[in-house]
């Protein structure tokens, strides 16, 4: 994966994917298939995490600036499912700026 500080690619990949699933799906569900889309998207050791990290980071800065978060996050069960916010879709894979 190529790294920008002004887009996220792997935020948008996991919107794609979620995009076209009918149901919320767990990070591993959500690596999984960005990896059978495009293998070279997460190359580090842990996708998960990396992936994991990407998002903490991003939705935490929507918080700070007053933004929708791009996710909705539900845990049934142990597992955290994520799911597309219709409300967050205008911040998808650009800079987040203040306001």
């Amino acid at each position: 994966m190529s790294w920008n500080r002004n887009k996220s690619t792997s935020e948008q990949l996991m919107v794609d994917v979620l995009a076209e699933s009918k149901q919320a799906l767990t990070l591993d569900e959500i690596v999984s298939e960005i990896l059978s889309r495009n293998p070279s998207a997460l190359t580090g050791k842990t996708p998960r995490n990396s992936l994991y990290s990407v998002v903490y980071r991003r939705e935490k800065r929507r918080e700070e600036r007053g933004l929708q978060a791009l996710f909705n996050t539900t845990t049934r069960g142990g597992a955290t499912y994520y799911s597309l916010n219709p409300k967050g879709l205008e911040s998808i894979g650009e800079r987040i700026l203040e306001k």
